[in-house]
């Protein structure tokens, strides 16, 4: 892979200013082999291109996220993975015939990688009780007493209500999201549960693993050195996949001893991939444990903020070495998507630790850091060949690709593929005749690529059915990020 030729780069140049710059896709006008002048003269900014030849292969150009520099490049896929990445006319010697799509002013990242969300629990909005008056996760569950007033929130009773969940990810950029909820055909659902249902890749998300805590844990000193406490786990789900629970969520002694207790059984049982989510209580002296256990921390700051007014000391974890990945939680104190939890993150990071935490580091924490804590760095994540292509591309907005991310609205999302599907896009930003037929759902800006035909829900229904749920573009009414 060549990506520094300064011959082939001057050739790419001229090529790219006739050109927009790329994304990916299936099915579009046949034109015969790639006709670059034909898409210098389209007045939208996203082109797609179909080889007269029947072609698997799919190239896709533009401003590559993490590379070392923003000149365009060109992106190889085919059937769903990345085959190479390289200069534009290298990739088109050696795909002549392959599908383009062309996006102009757009950055393309790997798609972001939500570990950790509850989409059954993510459709309404935070109620009136979402203030950070707790301690820990039992008091804003009506489990410790009347003195804490309890968070009202329910549970989605249909896939339409589910599919509209994961519909408000996927426009934001998410390809890949963990929790134990899913449709499938849209984004990659990573849980315990049945492909057939949706869950593509396995892992535990058991939420409470300490179900005892509140009786048990209270007047346990600290640090603690009794008997062992076993964390559950979900029965029938492969003690090889991942494992990554809700631990320390909270700031008192109880989160505290929780958190100990955890590393002490990833201590006992190494072999697999653990990650812990919120860690709110973390002690310092658990830093060093989790680094050499390789323990991923699952980072919801705006969900930590509403509830507990306090965070987890992300800079200390990374100066430490520890592997921090970036989530949004759920709907009722949560972030709506990861844009809004890259926005929180920022605020946070100026709030509180005035630097330490780069655009970069936060984009990483929603990429390839995500995919590591679901033993998934070898699948997706990143932009690189052998892994599949889900791709968000993002307009451009400055010469820094990592600052236009993490200061992106849904607006700015331009289009989104799971394994090289397009599955959302800019309804703006394309020509629409050039779309394929299973790309005609429109909401707001927005067009859908799903053709319904195995869902019991047509698209009228699903807007009707979600007519009150959490927007899809909009922040309103998300929960507080501030301390």
């Amino acid at each position: 892979m060549t990506l520094d030729s300064p011959a082939m780069d001057h050739l790419a140049n001229a090529s790219i200013k006739r050109l927009s710059v790329l994304a990916m896709f299936v099915c579009f006008n046949v034109l015969g082999n790639v006709d670059f002048e034909h898409l210098a003269n389209k007045s939208v900014t996203c082109s797609l291109v179909q080889s007269t030849k029947d072609s698997n292969q799919t190239i896709l150009v533009g401003k590559l996220v993490g590379y070392r520099d923003t000149q365009s490049r060109a992106i190889l896929v085919e059937r769903g993975v990345i085959q190479n990445i390289g200069v534009i006319e290298e990739i088109r010697a050696r795909a002549p015939y392959a599908n383009v799509i062309n996006c102009n002013d757009g950055y393309i990242s790997a798609g972001f990688v939500n570990a950790h969300e509850h989409p059954p629990y993510s459709a309404g909005k935070p109620g009136p009780n979402v203030s950070p008056v707790y301690s820990n996760r039992y008091q804003w569950q009506g489990s410790a007493g009347d003195q804490y007033p309890e968070i009202a929130y329910s549970r989605v009773e249909n896939d339409a209500q589910l599919f509209w969940v994961e519909l408000r990810h996927l426009l934001a950029g998410t390809t890949t999201m963990a929790g134990n909820g899913a449709v499938p055909g849209l984004l990659k659902n990573v849980g315990s549960g049945d492909k057939d249902v949706g869950f593509v890749y396995e892992a535990d998300m058991k939420t409470f693993p300490f179900p005892q805590a509140i009786d048990e844990f209270n007047d346990l000193p600290l640090p603690y050195s009794g008997p062992s406490v076993e964390p559950e786990l979900t029965e029938g789900v492969d003690t090889q996949s991942p494992y990554i629970p809700h631990i320390a969520e909270g700031k008192d002694d109880l989160s505290r001893v929780e958190a100990q207790l955890f590393l002490d059984y990833v201590e006992r049982n190494p072999g697999r991939r653990f990650g812990l989510i919120h860690g709110v209580g973390l002690s310092r002296s658990d830093v060093p444990r989790m680094r050499s256990l390789d323990v991923t921390l699952i980072w919801a700051p705006r969900s930590n903020l509403a509830l507990y007014g306090e965070t987890v000391d992300v800079p200390h974890l990374l100066e430490n070495d520890v592997r921090v990945a970036l989530s949004t939680d759920w709907s009722y104190s949560g972030s709506y998507n990861m844009l809004e939890s890259f926005k929180c993150a920022q605020h946070v990071v100026d709030e509180r630790w005035n630097s330490g935490v780069s655009a970069k580091v936060l984009w990483r924490m929603a990429t390839e850091n995500g995919a590591y804590a679901l033993d998934l760095e070898e699948k997706t994540g990143a932009l690189k060949p052998g892994l599949a292509a889900d791709l968000v591309i993002v307009k451009a907005k400055t010469d820094d690709p990592f600052a236009d991310l993490i200061a992106s609205e849904v607006a700015d999302v331009m289009a989104t593929f799971v394994d090289g599907k397009l599955v959302t896009g800019d309804r703006s930003a394309f020509d629409l005749s050039e779309l394929p037929a299973s790309c005609s759902n429109f909401v707001g800006d927005y067009f859908v690529c799903d053709d319904l035909s195995e869902r019991d829900f047509t698209w009228q229904q699903l807007l009707a059915i979600n007519e009150d749920a959490v927007p899809l573009f909009e922040s309103e009414g998300q929960a507080s990020c501030s301390f």
